[in-house]
């Protein structure tokens, strides 16, 4: 799956967007008919009703890649049906539409890769980048649902409940980064030796690191990319949330199914701020 098609919703689940992008490629297809002179009027109709469609459900920049493009202002300053601006308009919709589709299919089909095997009775859990460098015993061993019951804050998932953790990229880089510290090399390198281990292949879907046994629900873990030309965060913590956040509104998990396991003090406040469960561990 070519993670670079892939629109995040910045309101509603993947899925539903999927729907929304699907529609709006077979309507600029649909638009792409007809008598030459009406070509500007369809095609400046379907740019308004998808800019309204979307504009709530999309980024900007997704926005303006998929329908609000260049040409499509150009037309709106200039809807002369002339013979080259009709011309440019047919073609513009014929890739609009192709793009639409494309980024409706991969959005799709992350929804369905990424679902949660029972999303009324699974968590996510955020892993803080401090918790790779503190953990003293091996990352294989971890008893990863009684580790989020030990931790301190509101609420914590029932052990037979899927756990998914969330590894945001930042998490990673951050712990490359590490990795020139002389003080915390080894730990850090350990660290993005076993996620390289279990996540080597299973870039565009979550991993399985223990199956459902002896009335404990699965461990999953997952790596969430950046969207394509995101700008993050000025503080670490506030870009690991943001990401889980629309990681978990993709899905449509709900709040108190979504925790995040750290550290930290100062993340833990960030975190039940910003909606997330915070599991705060003891060094």
């Amino acid at each position: 799956m070519d993670l670079r098609a892939l629109v995040w919703p910045t309101s509603g689940t993947g899925a539903d967007l999927a729907g929304v992008l699907e529609t709006a490629g077979d309507a600029a297809s649909n638009a792409n008919n007809g008598a030459p002179e009406q070509m500007v009027a369809r095609y400046l109709r379907w740019g308004s009703d998808q800019v309204r469609m979307l504009q709530t459900r999309v980024r900007g920049a997704d926005l303006a890649r998929l329908v609000a493009t260049p040409r499509y202002w150009a037309t709106v300053a200039n809807p002369s049906p002339t013979a080259p601006t009709v011309n440019a308009i047919g073609e513009e919709m014929v890739h609009q539409s192709r793009a639409l589709k494309e980024a409706a299919e991969t959005t799709r089909r992350a929804a369905d890769l990424w679902r949660l095997a029972d999303g009324q009775f699974s968590s996510l859990v955020l892993v803080d980048s401090n918790f790779w460098i503190e953990q003293s015993d091996s990352f294989s061993s971890i008893d990863w649902h009684q580790l989020i019951a030990d931790g301190d804050g509101p609420g914590h998932a029932a052990s037979g409940e899927e756990l998914r953790l969330v590894v945001p990229i930042l998490g990673v880089d951050e712990l490359d980064t590490m990795t020139h510290k002389s003080s915390v090399r080894p730990k850090a390198a350990g660290a993005a030796k076993w996620l390289y281990s279990q996540l080597s292949g299973s870039t565009d879907r979550p991993a399985t690191i223990s199956p459902e046994i002896g009335g404990h629900g699965a461990v999953t873990i997952q790596l969430v990319f950046d969207p394509p030309g995101h700008t993050r965060q000025s503080i670490n913590d506030d870009e690991l949330i943001e990401r889980t956040i629309a990681f978990r509104n993709f899905l449509g998990v709900p709040e108190q199914q979504t925790f995040m396991l750290t550290y930290d003090t100062g993340a833990a406040f960030r975190a039940e701020s910003n909606g997330l469960m915070p599991r705060l561990l003891s060094k």
